[in-house]
Protein backbone atom coordinates (compact mmCIF):
# COMPACT_ATOMS: atom_id res chain seq x y z
CA UNK A 1 0.00 0.00 0.00
CA UNK A 2 1.19 3.35 -0.85
CA UNK A 3 -0.71 4.78 1.88
CA UNK A 4 -1.38 4.93 5.36
CA UNK A 5 -3.73 6.11 8.33
CA UNK A 6 -3.81 6.84 12.17
CA UNK A 7 -5.63 8.21 14.58
CA UNK A 8 -6.21 8.57 18.38
CA UNK A 9 -8.31 10.05 20.36
CA UNK A 10 -5.13 11.88 23.18
CA UNK A 11 -6.83 13.45 25.86
CA UNK A 12 -10.11 14.69 24.26
CA UNK A 13 -13.18 12.60 24.55
CA UNK A 14 -14.51 12.73 21.90
CA UNK A 15 -12.57 11.92 19.01
CA UNK A 16 -13.13 14.96 16.50
CA UNK A 17 -10.81 14.08 13.84
CA UNK A 18 -11.67 12.08 10.73
CA UNK A 19 -9.95 10.74 8.11
CA UNK A 20 -10.89 8.87 4.82
CA UNK A 21 -8.74 7.23 2.25
CA UNK A 22 -10.02 6.05 -0.80
CA UNK A 23 -8.68 4.37 -4.04
CA UNK A 24 -11.11 5.23 -6.72
CA UNK A 25 -10.17 5.12 -10.56
CA UNK A 26 -6.62 5.35 -10.03
CA UNK A 27 -6.54 8.20 -7.75
CA UNK A 28 -6.11 8.24 -4.13
CA UNK A 29 -8.03 10.43 -2.27
CA UNK A 30 -8.03 11.80 1.00
CA UNK A 31 -10.31 13.82 3.05
CA UNK A 32 -9.67 14.89 6.87
CA UNK A 33 -11.70 16.93 9.23
CA UNK A 34 -10.61 17.98 12.76
CA UNK A 35 -14.34 19.05 14.26
CA UNK A 36 -14.20 22.26 16.31
CA UNK A 37 -13.16 21.23 19.59
CA UNK A 38 -15.67 23.21 22.61
CA UNK A 39 -18.83 22.95 20.05
CA UNK A 40 -21.78 20.29 20.05
CA UNK A 41 -21.40 17.67 18.04
CA UNK A 42 -17.84 18.04 17.04
CA UNK A 43 -17.13 14.87 16.06
CA UNK A 44 -20.42 14.13 14.14
CA UNK A 45 -19.42 17.67 11.84
CA UNK A 46 -16.24 16.01 11.05
CA UNK A 47 -17.85 12.73 9.78
CA UNK A 48 -20.21 14.32 8.01
CA UNK A 49 -18.55 16.74 6.49
CA UNK A 50 -15.82 14.35 5.69
CA UNK A 51 -18.76 12.63 4.10
CA UNK A 52 -20.05 14.95 1.73
CA UNK A 53 -16.73 15.86 0.83
CA UNK A 54 -15.55 12.05 -0.37
CA UNK A 55 -19.00 11.71 -1.93
CA UNK A 56 -18.14 14.79 -4.04
CA UNK A 57 -14.69 13.65 -4.29
CA UNK A 58 -16.42 10.60 -5.99
CA UNK A 59 -18.84 12.53 -8.46
CA UNK A 60 -16.00 13.57 -10.25
CA UNK A 61 -15.10 16.93 -8.60
CA UNK A 62 -11.42 18.82 -7.40
CA UNK A 63 -10.48 19.20 -4.33
CA UNK A 64 -11.48 23.18 -3.99
CA UNK A 65 -15.43 22.08 -5.31
CA UNK A 66 -15.24 19.55 -3.03
CA UNK A 67 -15.01 21.79 0.25
CA UNK A 68 -17.26 24.12 -1.17
CA UNK A 69 -19.56 21.73 -1.79
CA UNK A 70 -19.24 20.03 1.99
CA UNK A 71 -19.25 23.53 2.86
CA UNK A 72 -23.06 24.21 1.20
CA UNK A 73 -24.52 20.30 2.57
CA UNK A 74 -23.61 21.17 5.91
CA UNK A 75 -24.94 24.48 5.90
CA UNK A 76 -28.33 23.29 4.78
CA UNK A 77 -28.30 20.38 7.76
CA UNK A 78 -27.11 23.50 9.85
CA UNK A 79 -30.91 24.87 9.05
CA UNK A 80 -32.94 21.86 9.85
CA UNK A 81 -30.33 20.33 13.07
CA UNK A 82 -29.83 23.47 15.94
CA UNK A 83 -26.85 20.94 17.39
CA UNK A 84 -25.02 21.83 14.55
CA UNK A 85 -25.79 25.45 14.41
CA UNK A 86 -22.16 26.23 16.13
CA UNK A 87 -20.63 23.21 14.89
CA UNK A 88 -17.63 22.87 12.24
CA UNK A 89 -14.29 21.12 11.28
CA UNK A 90 -11.43 21.57 9.46
CA UNK A 91 -10.86 20.35 5.93
CA UNK A 92 -8.01 19.13 3.82
CA UNK A 93 -8.83 17.65 0.56
CA UNK A 94 -6.01 15.92 -1.17
CA UNK A 95 -6.46 14.08 -4.57
CA UNK A 96 -3.29 12.15 -6.20
CA UNK A 97 -3.55 10.69 -9.93
CA UNK A 98 -1.57 10.84 -12.99
CA UNK A 99 1.88 11.90 -10.85
CA UNK A 100 0.04 14.96 -10.15
CA UNK A 101 -0.97 16.05 -6.73
CA UNK A 102 -3.97 18.75 -6.13
CA UNK A 103 -5.08 19.59 -2.76
CA UNK A 104 -6.93 22.31 -0.90
CA UNK A 105 -7.90 23.50 2.43
CA UNK A 106 -9.69 25.62 5.06
CA UNK A 107 -9.04 26.09 8.79
CA UNK A 108 -5.76 24.92 10.62
CA UNK A 109 -5.16 21.04 9.38
CA UNK A 110 -2.24 20.98 7.56
CA UNK A 111 -0.69 19.22 4.24
CA UNK A 112 2.55 18.55 3.66
CA UNK A 113 5.10 17.83 0.30
CA UNK A 114 8.29 16.24 0.76
CA UNK A 115 10.60 15.85 -2.28
CA UNK A 116 14.21 15.80 -2.95
CA UNK A 117 15.25 16.17 0.86
CA UNK A 118 13.21 19.37 1.02
CA UNK A 119 9.29 20.82 2.17
CA UNK A 120 8.33 21.43 -1.07
CA UNK A 121 4.80 22.59 -0.51
CA UNK A 122 2.73 22.88 2.17
CA UNK A 123 -0.89 23.93 2.92
CA UNK A 124 -1.64 27.66 4.09
CA UNK A 125 -3.33 28.37 7.88
CA UNK A 126 -6.91 30.05 8.49
CA UNK A 127 -4.96 31.85 11.36
CA UNK A 128 -3.65 34.94 12.70
CA UNK A 129 -0.29 32.96 13.43
CA UNK A 130 0.07 31.97 9.80
CA UNK A 131 -0.50 35.44 8.81
CA UNK A 132 2.61 36.51 11.08
CA UNK A 133 5.11 33.73 9.11
CA UNK A 134 3.75 35.65 6.13
CA UNK A 135 4.36 38.91 7.10
CA UNK A 136 8.13 37.64 8.00
CA UNK A 137 7.80 37.78 12.04
CA UNK A 138 8.25 33.99 12.67
CA UNK A 139 9.67 31.00 11.27
CA UNK A 140 7.26 28.72 9.52
CA UNK A 141 8.35 26.11 12.49
CA UNK A 142 7.26 28.65 14.98
CA UNK A 143 3.88 28.50 14.15
CA UNK A 144 3.16 25.59 16.90
CA UNK A 145 4.64 28.09 19.57
CA UNK A 146 2.64 31.11 19.58
CA UNK A 147 -0.08 31.39 21.68
CA UNK A 148 -2.98 32.61 19.53
CA UNK A 149 -2.01 29.77 16.98
CA UNK A 150 -5.55 27.86 17.73
CA UNK A 151 -7.59 30.86 16.74
CA UNK A 152 -8.90 30.01 13.88
CA UNK A 153 -10.74 32.72 11.21
CA UNK A 154 -12.61 30.27 9.36
CA UNK A 155 -13.73 26.87 8.79
CA UNK A 156 -16.14 24.52 7.30
CA UNK A 157 -20.09 25.63 8.62
CA UNK A 158 -19.00 28.84 10.05
CA UNK A 159 -19.63 31.04 6.64
CA UNK A 160 -22.20 30.96 3.85
CA UNK A 161 -19.03 31.33 1.48
CA UNK A 162 -15.42 29.99 1.93
CA UNK A 163 -12.62 30.19 -0.53
CA UNK A 164 -10.48 27.25 0.02
CA UNK A 165 -6.43 27.34 -0.58
CA UNK A 166 -5.50 25.43 -3.52
CA UNK A 167 -2.13 23.93 -4.57
CA UNK A 168 -1.06 21.28 -7.59
CA UNK A 169 1.83 19.88 -8.82
CA UNK A 170 3.55 16.66 -10.07
CA UNK A 171 5.18 14.38 -7.26
CA UNK A 172 7.91 11.59 -8.32
CA UNK A 173 9.07 8.34 -7.29
CA UNK A 174 10.36 8.94 -3.06
CA UNK A 175 7.84 12.04 -2.44
CA UNK A 176 5.69 12.28 0.62
CA UNK A 177 2.18 13.39 1.28
CA UNK A 178 1.02 14.18 5.03
CA UNK A 179 -1.87 15.25 5.84
CA UNK A 180 -2.53 15.83 9.48
CA UNK A 181 -5.12 17.14 12.44
CA UNK A 182 -3.13 20.28 14.50
CA UNK A 183 -3.40 17.74 17.74
CA UNK A 184 -0.44 15.98 15.62
CA UNK A 185 1.84 18.45 13.56
CA UNK A 186 2.16 20.93 16.77
CA UNK A 187 4.27 18.02 18.62
CA UNK A 188 6.36 16.93 15.37
CA UNK A 189 8.81 19.67 13.52
CA UNK A 190 8.81 19.90 9.74
CA UNK A 191 12.45 19.23 10.15
CA UNK A 192 11.82 15.79 11.84
CA UNK A 193 8.91 14.42 9.44
CA UNK A 194 11.43 15.24 6.74
CA UNK A 195 14.01 13.27 8.43
CA UNK A 196 11.79 10.01 9.35
CA UNK A 197 10.43 10.05 5.73
CA UNK A 198 14.28 9.33 4.44
CA UNK A 199 14.44 7.37 6.67
CA UNK A 200 11.20 5.11 6.00
CA UNK A 201 10.60 2.21 3.18
CA UNK A 202 6.23 2.41 3.29
CA UNK A 203 4.11 5.08 4.55
CA UNK A 204 3.18 3.45 8.00
CA UNK A 205 6.86 3.33 8.69
CA UNK A 206 7.28 7.00 8.04
CA UNK A 207 3.73 7.32 9.92
CA UNK A 208 5.11 4.93 13.40
CA UNK A 209 8.33 7.19 13.51
CA UNK A 210 6.11 10.56 13.68
CA UNK A 211 3.60 8.85 16.21
CA UNK A 212 6.54 8.03 18.38
CA UNK A 213 7.44 11.46 18.39
CA UNK A 214 4.23 12.82 18.74
CA UNK A 215 3.35 10.49 21.83
CA UNK A 216 6.44 10.79 23.97
CA UNK A 217 5.96 14.55 23.46
CA UNK A 218 2.34 15.14 24.28
CA UNK A 219 1.87 11.47 26.14
CA UNK A 220 -1.34 11.50 24.67
CA UNK A 221 -2.87 13.90 26.43
CA UNK A 222 -3.17 16.61 24.10
CA UNK A 223 -5.72 16.86 21.82
CA UNK A 224 -6.90 14.16 19.24
CA UNK A 225 -3.90 12.92 16.70
CA UNK A 226 -4.63 11.71 13.35
CA UNK A 227 -2.62 11.76 10.51
CA UNK A 228 -2.36 10.13 6.54
CA UNK A 229 0.95 9.31 4.90
CA UNK A 230 1.59 8.79 1.24
CA UNK A 231 4.36 8.31 -0.65
CA UNK A 232 4.98 7.61 -4.24
CA UNK A 233 6.24 4.38 -5.72
CA UNK A 234 7.62 3.74 -9.14
CA UNK A 235 5.34 4.25 -12.24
Amino acid sequence: MDHYSYTNVGGHEPNCDYAQVIEHDDQVLIVLCDGLNGMPSGDQAAKIISDEAMAAFLQGEGPSAVCVTANKKFREMQFDNVDFRRAGATICAVRIRDGKCEWANVGDSHIYHFSNGALAHHSVDDTPTYRSFERGEIDYEAIREQEDRTGMTICIGQKEEIVPHEESFDIAKGDGILVCSDGFWEYVYETEMLIDLHKSYTPKDWAEKMILRATQRSHLKGDNLTLVTYIKQAG
